[in-house]
């Protein structure tokens, strides 16, 4: 009886069929990464967003300007001010490389949350009823939180919309188009309180404010 030869090489090779080959290849060698930057946004902005509901709940619903001195409640609501603008603020001043930008937004909501629970907005700042500096104090704060929204939105606004680069890029702008904006529409209240306020007034001091900034463009452009 006749021996039979040993299967040669090539007919090893033939013996592995096609889809072992490709699903060996196609095997993963660990398991898949995924993005988990969403993730910690969401939460982040869950957060936020239950801060500031915390932070109308205390003026609006448990009136926390009439709550005492001492009360425990009292020292959250301090918590919840200073809370919320940081998650808020903290990631716009990381994405824009603004620093300073954070301390300034908490500052700034802090004392305006504080002015709004315990101090009454002035409504007539010549009445007599209240001290002009309070009023001013009001002002001025009112002043630093508009600036804090307003500087992000002009920047991004600027990053989405200006042709030229320079402008774009360019962080002064953006703070100089919220001031200005922010200086008028407190300016609209000063002149309210004082019963100065009228449409022409107003509407011309929106266009004085435009063409200032038309010829800050124009001269760095």
């Amino acid at each position: 009886m006749q021996d039979t030869p040993p299967p040669s090489r090539r007919s090893k090779k033939a013996t592995l069929s096609p889809p072992d080959v490709s699903s060996a290849r196609h095997q993963p060698s660990g398991p898949e990464e995924r993005p988990s930057a969403p993730v910690p946004l969401y939460l982040l902005g869950l957060t936020a967003a239950i801060a500031w509901a915390t932070w109308g709940y205390f003026l609006f619903i448990f009136d926390i300007g009439s709550s005492p001195e001492n009360d425990l409640w009292r020292i959250a609501y301090y918590v919840v001010i200073l809370l919320a603008p940081a998650i808020t603020f903290t990631p716009v001043a990381l994405r824009f490389r603004w620093p300073w930008f954070s301390p300034y937004a908490i500052v700034a909501w802090a004392a305006w949350g504080y002015l709004l629970a315990f101090v009454r907005p002035p409504q007539e700042v010549l009445s007599g009823d209240r001290s002009p500096l309070s009023a001013w104090y009001f002002f001025l704060t009112l002043l630093a939180v508009l600036t804090s929204v307003l500087a992000p939105l002009a920047h991004w606004l600027g990053l989405r919309f200006l042709v030229s680069r320079t402008h774009r890029r360019d962080w002064v702008r953006a703070w100089r188009e919220a001031f200005l904006l922010s200086l008028y529409l407190v300016g609209l209240a000063i002149g309210r309180s004082l019963g100065l306020l009228t449409w022409p007034i107003a509407l011309l001091s929106l266009l004085l404010l435009a063409l200032v900034e038309a010829l800050f463009l124009a001269r760095k452009g």
